[in-house]
């Protein structure tokens, strides 16, 4: 059985499918910051996934406090933001915008801003 994946994963790469990246969780200082207001600002034990290309997400599966934020690598140097945007809520579905650039540990846009150091 583990040989016919291997050959399913195999084919599907060569056809141009990509295989998804597995996150790499570590953690450290995290925060949000949406039009001058800080929704979330934790020490030392902030969830940080990182993605092989750069993106990551902040406070994932987390309840206190309930805001999480996604930061997706567009290319060019540029990042899309999407959060939660209500506490608790379980999905990201509040884009915050595609214009947000790397600025030290932090990627910031028009709109807002999202940090994570890592400890």
């Amino acid at each position: 059985m583990m040989r016919h994946t291997l050959i399913v994963a195999g084919a599907l790469t060569l056809l141009g499918f990509s295989q998804p990246a597995t996150a790499k969780t570590v953690y450290g200082d995290c925060s949000i910051t949406v039009s001058g207001k800080v929704y979330l600002d934790i020490k030392r034990t902030c969830r940080i996934d990182m993605d092989a290309d750069g993106s990551f997400q902040v406070n994932l599966e987390s309840r206190k406090p309930g805001y999480f934020a996604y930061v997706s690598m567009l290319g060019g140097g540029y990042a899309d933001v999407a959060w939660n945007g209500v506490e608790k809520y379980s999905r990201a579905s509040e884009l915050l915008g595609k214009d947000f650039r790397r600025k030290g540990g932090c990627w910031v846009g028009k709109k807002a801003k999202v940090c994570a150091f890592k400890r």
